[in-house]
């Protein structure tokens, strides 16, 4: 249940990434007559890319979460018709094919979350140089009007866009890493589950014997008893007819 509760809950926070990603290219949408073309149109490529990376981890997480439904279900299944210790060997098989899946998505949410961080590092390159080059403009007048060259507070078309884009990339980075630490977790957990199941062959010693073949011989022997006279009743009978 806690790996479960864990895959819902990632689930939820890819959504809202996808959601926030979506708020960016809007706001991109909006901004983009009056911002440089070219940059604007740079920072919608990037986003677009990062957002169909997120999807794509939402589809992993999705197909990890169709194999522990289907292990959880066979293991009720085959505790039913085999017995505690062929469901636990079930379930220790459920457990080696989800692992590797969700090792397969710790390293692609790796590769996203690196992907990310690199962005919003281009992002405030692509500001500074807009900056600088905005100063520079600035400056040059005033050289030429024989003034010194002073720092210029104004932001330039484009510098407060990059700035605005960038945050909500480095914020989705830092929850990815975040995301990442818990699958680590998870792993440990689904291990120890494992072990546990090893349990199970000791605790039950007939293992081979289904729930269903157990209710039967149960069945089968009450079915005897009634047909067969009870000896009291018999020596009861007996005394009485001696009367």
């Amino acid at each position: 249940m806690e790996v479960f509760r864990y895959v819902a809950g990632v689930q939820m926070q890819l959504v809202a990434m996808e959601s926030e990603l979506q708020g960016v290219r809007e706001q991109l949408a909006q901004m983009q007559e009056n911002q440089p073309k070219a940059v604007t149109e740079h920072l919608m490529d990037k986003i677009t890319y990062l957002q169909d990376r997120i999807t794509n981890l939402s589809k992993r997480l999705s197909a990890v979460m169709e194999r522990l439904v289907g292990t959880a279900a066979h293991a009720v299944s085959t505790f039913k018709e085999k017995g505690k210790a062929e469901m636990c060997r079930a379930v220790q098989k459920g457990i080696s094919a989800v692992k590797p899946m969700l090792e397969d998505y710790r390293g692609e949410m790796q590769d996203v979350m690196t992907e990310y961080q690199k962005t919003a590092d281009q992002i405030d390159s692509i500001g500074d140089e807009l900056k600088l080059i905005g100063n520079s403009v600035s400056n040059v007048g005033r050289l030429l009007a024989g003034k010194g060259t002073k720092e210029m507070s104004d932001e330039k078309p484009g510098v407060g866009l990059t700035r605005a884009i960038s945050q909500p990339v480095k914020n989705v980075a830092a929850r990815l890493q975040k995301k990442m630490d818990a699958v680590d977790r998870m792993l440990g957990k689904l291990d120890s589950l494992s072990e546990r199941m090893n349990i199970g062959k000791e605790v039950e010693k007939d293992g081979r014997t289904s729930i269903k073949d157990k209710l039967a011989q149960m069945k089968e022997k009450a079915g005897q008893r009634r047909k067969a006279p009870e000896p009291e009743k018999a020596a009861r009978k007996k005394k009485e007819e001696c009367l």
